[in-house]
């Protein structure tokens, strides 16, 4: 819906009645003239604000106003406004594209005219340095990506489709190149472009051109839509060629800059609205619409434009600032005659209808307004929108105005919920319907099973990797919709289909491999993965099983080490130890039963040798089986060096056993989460030698994909919080651990004598020890009781003269004293001899 025509006055018409307006107060007037591009979609509203503000400081300073287009040619452009200094114009506002308002700038250079510009550039302050008396009264197109960056960045997309139409001058295009600088400096990026022409030059139909290019975006793109710039007339053919193309469907996010925002108010009738325009997300340059100054003004707005439903827009508003600022410049001049009215402009600084009015100069900058930047951020429901927050730039997001409005609130995340397109609830991931390649057929199931209903359309896979696959979508921090594909074809084929984007990613038990890696990304893996072989365990039900932990040499030692021990302990025991007493068969069943109570239940428990069933030995040149994965056959053949003819090729599970039964193969090699599997089912296999590690189990996305970086964020976090952990035990109750470890290493059927030659020496040493002893303490108990015997007598006969010449002696002292000199010599060489007998030789003595 085209916007209702304005009826302005001719040029010449305003200039007789503002000049007899000015004659009548016998005032000087100042003329001020305005160049107009007539193809600019807000230059209707912009030129009534200017008019509107001219009256209101008609007052006060005496204005007189002089409109002339532009046309889109510089050239015109500069002879139109050298026009105007001619006529007497003290200052020239232009409205148009920033190539025409440069063409001003260089006529304000050569007459010392200020020029003040209310077209958008986002050019460098370095060359607006070079243009003196050029004052930049538009919005800074800076603040306004920014805004758009930074709603991006809070929900997490990581890149977005930019759309735009350009002016003839492309300048435009400049405004895309700021974005991206946004973009990046928050962690997203352009995934695609789209700049459309300015639609009044399209030769052929605009329907037909928006068409094109909206079916021509590549299907694996973001779904994540940025209008930066457009016109009412692409705006309106493009949302609806969206809806025609299920672009605004679930799953698709559609955000647009002022543009179009402000065209919801005027331009779009509320059918058009409702109909193509549900679930888009659009900001609004903020400006305080609740005081008395602005409420006159959008009065008087809407007796111009014939419509009291339209308000004014940021473009007319700050038009009606730039002549705010030209009647306070000189309103400063008439005070001061010694200033020009270039500096007066200079020193405006005051509240206007956009905000605070700062024209202050930093540094060697263009003079440009400062001050408060912020958006309101609105959400096309039903027939109209809704506020959803705002935004400030250096601050962030607020979830009221007054919050804004007031120092120090709080700043907010996040915006507030939005109804997203496709009325949907939880926040889009900007991705659109994702196509999952998953295999179609696999040799464990547990991980993937694919199947079919009767008309042939694929089920729900079900398996460990497709739980997990679900388990990240929950945790995601946005909404991901998918549809399964099922793909008949090797891993290597699978991962290729993601890279030649025929699939926006693969789901399976899918081992990360640096050669699959090169053109796609996998995710960090959750579950972790090896190469181990498999053999099978032949048991050993025989009468005879008893006798296989060791060699016939072994149990000859273990004989012959037992009639010794016997022997021995009988000959220790049977003088002194009853239990020993009797005839020969009791005494030899007492030597036994104590000899073997001692082998075999002190410390010396064999049962669990015996529990151990044997390996089936792997012959050089034995058939190996392997999983069917062709990575796994370059494995055997390249680093484990098997011989090709020696690799067979195992399709299903099932299909092992039986192999394995048949003698087709010896061996085979699976990686561990297999193993756990097939070994839950078969107990009579192990694993055996080493686990060659892998880079295990992992989604594939295309390069540098960030749904690969969303993913594998949320897997490291359930990793970490033990949830993979706990799908692992529900899906695998049996681990690697529960199979037997025996050495790789062992050849031998039974234990030979080398196991056990030094136990042996040791037996025999301590039995030999102990009787060595033992005889040689019955050898001194004899020695002695021989002595006593011998020597007896003659110790008897000894003790007896010993004690008659002690007794005699004592005797002779009596009668013989001696001196005390010689006692105490006598005392101190006295000589005592005790000799000690054996008690009862003493006793025998005595009696």
């Amino acid at each position: 819906m085209r916007p209702m025509p304005v009826k302005i006055l001719s040029v010449s018409f305003d200039f007789l009645i503002v000049s007899s307006i000015l004659l009548a107060f016998s005032a000087k007037a100042v003329k001020i003239g305005v160049m107009v591009n007539p193809y600019l979609p807000t230059r209707r509203e912009q030129e009534v604000a200017i008019r509107i503000a001219a009256q209101h400081f008609n007052s006060s300073s005496p204005l007189v106003l002089r409109f002339n287009k532009t046309n889109d040619d510089p050239v015109e452009a500069s002879t139109t406004a050298k026009d105007m200094v001619d006529w007497g114009a003290e200052v020239i506002i232009g409205i148009g594209a920033w190539p025409e308002v440069v063409t001003l700038a260089g006529v304000g250079i050569a007459s010392g005219v200020p020029i003040l510009s209310l077209a958008e550039t986002t050019t460098t302050s370095n060359l607006l340095s070079t243009m003196p008396f050029l004052v930049q009264m538009s919005y800074p197109t800076s603040d306004e990506v920014l805004c758009l960056a930074n709603i991006i960045s809070s929900y997490n997309w990581r890149k977005v489709i930019v759309i735009y139409e350009d002016d003839i001058y492309g300048s435009i295009s400049s405004i895309a190149t700021l974005f991206s600088d946004a973009l990046q400096a928050n962690g997203s990026k352009i995934d695609h472009h789209i700049a459309f022409p300015p639609m009044r030059t399209v030769p052929t139909s605009a329907a037909e051109l928006i068409k094109e290019k909206l079916h021509n975006i590549p299907p694996q793109l973001s779904k994540v839509f940025v209008i930066l710039r457009s016109s009412p007339q692409l705006a309106n053919h493009l949302f609806m060629e969206a809806k025609e193309q299920d672009l605004m469907t679930a799953d698709h996010v559609w955000i647009v800059s002022d543009d179009i925002t402000d065209l919801l108010d005027s331009n779009f009738n509320q059918s058009f609205i409702s109909s193509y325009m549900q679930g888009v997300i659009g900001i609004r340059t903020y400006f305080n619409q609740t005081t008395t100054f602005y409420q006159n003004f959008s009065i008087d707005f809407k007796k111009y434009i014939s419509n009291n439903n339209i308000e004014p827009r940021r473009l007319a508003v700050r038009a009606y600032d730039a002549i705010h600022v030209i009647a306070n410049a000189v309103a400063a001049r008439d005070r001061n005659k010694n200033i020009t009215l270039w500096e007066g402009i200079l020193t405006s600084n005051f509240l206007g209808l956009s905000g605070f009015i700062n024209l202050s100069t930093i540094g060697n900058n263009l003079p440009q307004v400062w001050g408060f930047s912020a958006f309101r951020v609105l959400n096309v429901v039903g027939k109209s929108y809704k506020e959803i927050g705002y935004w400030s730039r250096g601050y962030g997001f607020y979830e009221d105005e007054e919050e804004l409005s007031r120092f120090g609130s709080t700043v907010v995340p996040m915006l507030r919920p939005v109804l997203w397109p496709g009325h949907m609830e939880k926040i889009p991931g900007g991705w659109g319907r994702l196509k999952i390649g998953v295999p179609n057929h696999t040799t464990f199931e547990k991980f993937v099973k694919v199947e079919y209903d009767d008309s042939g359309k694929v089920k729900e896979p079900q398996g460990f990797c497709i739980e997990v696959f679900k388990e990240i979508l929950k945790n995601l921090n946005y909404d991901l919709l998918y549809e399964w594909a099922p793909f008949n074809g090797s891993y290597d084929d699978l991962v290729n289909q993601v890279s030649l984007k025929n699939f926006d990613a693969a789901v399976g038990d899918i081992t990360i491999l640096a050669k699959r890696a090169v053109n796609v990304t996998f995710t960090e893996p959750f579950l972790s993965s090896g190469l181990s072989m498999l053999v099978p365990i032949r048991t050993n039900h025989t009468p005879w099983m008893f006798t296989k932990p060791f060699t016939k040499e072994v149990w000859f030692l273990f004989l012959a080490t037992l009639i010794y021990t016997c022997v021995v302990v009988w000959y220790l025991e049977h003088k002194n130890n009853p239990q020993f007493h009797g005839n020969w068969r009791q005494q030899l069943g007492a030597a036994l039963w104590l000899t073997f109570s001692t082998l075999f239940y002190a410390h010396a428990n064999l049962s669990s040798i015996l529990t151990i069933e044997k390996i089936e030995p792997v012959p050089a040149g034995s058939k190996i089986g392997y999983d069917g994965d062709y990575f796994v056959f370059k494995y055997l053949q390249n680093v484990l060096n098997y011989k090709a003819q020696n690799i067979i090729r195992i399709k299903k599970s099932e299909a092992y056993d039986d192999a394995f039964r048949s003698g087709n193969i010896s061996a085979a090699y699976l990686e561990t989460p297999y193993l756990r599997v097939f070994l839950y089912n078969h107990t009579k296999y192990t694993v055996i030698g080493e686990t060659h590690v892998l880079g295990g189990f992992g989604f594939v996305f295309p390069k540098d994909s960030p749904l690969a970086d969303d993913f594998s964020d949320v897997i490291l976090k359930l990793t970490e919080d033990g949830t993979f952990k706990k799908l692992e035990k529900d899906e695998f109750s049996f681990t690697l651990s529960n199979t037997p470890s025996p050495d790789n290493e062992r050849r031998k059927d039974s234990l030979s004598t080398e196991s056990f030659w030094a136990l042996f020496v040791f037996t025999g040493s301590i039995s030999t020890i102990m009787l060595i002893l033992f005889k040689g303490h019955l050898i001194l108990q004899n020695g002695r009781r021989l002595s006593n015997v011998m020597f007896g007598p003659m110790r008897q006969s000894f003790n007896m003269v010993w004690t008659m010449t002690k007794k005699r002696r004592k005797e002779e002292e009596k009668v013989f004293p001696v001196s005390s000199q010689e006692g105490t010599i006598h005392g101190q060489n006295e000589i005592t001899i005790d000799i000690n007998l054996p008690s009862n030789q003493v006793d025998d003595d005595n009696n």
